[in-house]
């Protein structure tokens, strides 16, 4: 009987182009989650599924994140196929990803989002997780970079979107939102969001929709930025 192994391809068509294309998937039994940093970004014992969230046509270039690949309107289509499509060099991205074809991917689905004037928290969703990206490798200074650009869009999204028609719930991304400011250094701007998110869980209306846990996060965000300011303090 032969081995069973981590990665597998499946097929489907291309929502622009409508050709055929191969894109792999890491079997859930393969998945062991180590931890889990302040803003979501996972760690994984071996295989890292997140290397696999961007698929790609090889055909014409279109990319977009796994959860909403079939998710484009005729308009982005047409954006796409005059942007992407007509200088697209044809290559693969199924099977076995190393880290440098992870991060090309979904620098692709980035790229695709502005081409297609995507909404702000897609865009933050992908930065975010070339932020993670770049963590995995100890590039600090990337990770740096996307968290901010994360951080600006998402608190676009806040302002600019109705939060009811998207996954993201408002209280998560203020949150994120939150967490982000903090690991830019904008440790008063995450206070601020923190701080609003405790207020507003003082209405009992407002309380029953926050996601368990989600709270007693921000509490801890608040202590840690708290001591942490309060030991600068202390080093002047």
């Amino acid at each position: 009987m032969a081995e069973l192994k981590p990665i597998y391809n499946s097929e489907i068509t291309c929502p622009v182009c409508e050709k055929i294309i191969r894109i792999s998937k890491v079997r859930s039994k393969f998945i062991k989650l180590i931890k889990q940093d302040d803003d979501y970004c996972p760690h994984y014992e071996t295989i890292n599924p997140i290397y696999y969230e961007a698929w790609v046509c090889n055909h014409c270039g279109y990319a977009a994140h796994n959860t909403v690949f079939d998710q484009i309107t005729r308009y982005e289509r047409q954006a796409v196929h005059e942007k992407i499509s007509k200088r697209w060099t044809s290559r693969s991205f199924s099977g076995e990803r190393n880290w440098e074809q992870a991060l090309e991917a979904f620098k692709l689905v980035l790229y695709n989002l502005q081409v297609r004037e995507a909404q702000y928290s897609q865009l933050a969703k992908i930065c975010l997780r070339i932020a993670w990206l770049y963590r995995y490798e100890g590039i600090i200074e990337e990770d740096i970079n996307y968290s901010k650009f994360a951080f600006d869009f998402y608190k676009k999204a806040y302002t600019n979107e109705d939060l009811r028609d998207n996954l993201l719930d408002e209280y998560t991304l203020m949150y994120i939102v939150g967490v982000l400011a903090n690991r830019i250094g904008l440790k008063d701007e995450a206070m601020r969001w923190f701080s609003r998110l405790i207020s507003i869980s003082s209405n009992p209306k407002e309380r029953d929709k926050i996601p368990a846990g989600l709270l007693d996060n921000t509490r801890d965000q608040i202590y840690t930025i708290r001591t942490e300011m309060k030991e600068e303090g202390n080093k002047e």
